[in-house]
């Protein structure tokens, strides 16, 4: 085998080696509510968050989303394949099934909703991705999120 033959291979097994680790590196995020939900209608949406760019609001900037159904006032989000990483998650119990967060006239949320590190909104704005960003190191986590009713239901 010449020179270039042997950096060829070497080179090759170091990217295959690469690829494996961070395959590997990749694990299962598990997101409920810690709480019974105060009903089963509409869906439990989870969204997974690499910035402050939506969140927690705007799901549709989310990197991952999904909505179980709520079964008994309860849902298990399941984000599959997430790479290691920081990331915040916002869960809201879209009971109207709008895909939105519904408020008042007053801008109170209607709709239950929360965040990791069960970070609580500001007196008039919702909760920051600073506050509720935390450290994915790639293998299987469960977390619990507090849902918030600000309606006092």
């Amino acid at each position: 085998m010449n020179q270039f033959s042997t950096f060829l291979v070497a080179g090759c097994l170091s990217t295959l080696l690469t690829v494996q680790a961070q395959a590997q590196a990749n694990g299962t995020l598990t997101v409920e509510p810690s709480i019974v939900l105060r009903n089963s209608k509409g869906s439990f949406r989870c969204a997974l968050f690499t910035s402050g760019d939506g969140f927690p609001k705007q799901h549709e900037k989310a990197v991952m989303s999904t909505s179980p159904a709520i079964v008994a006032g309860r849902a298990v989000c399941r984000f599959s394949d997430v790479p290691v990483g920081a990331y915040a998650v916002a869960v809201l119990h879209d009971e109207n099934n709008n895909m939105k967060m519904d408020n008042a006239q007053t801008g109170m949320p209607i709709e239950g909703f929360g965040a990791s590190n069960d970070v609580e909104p500001g007196p008039m704005s919702p909760p920051s991705f600073t506050d509720a960003v935390f450290k994915f190191d790639g293998k299987a986590l469960q977390m619990t999120v507090l849902v918030r009713y600000m309606d006092g239901t």
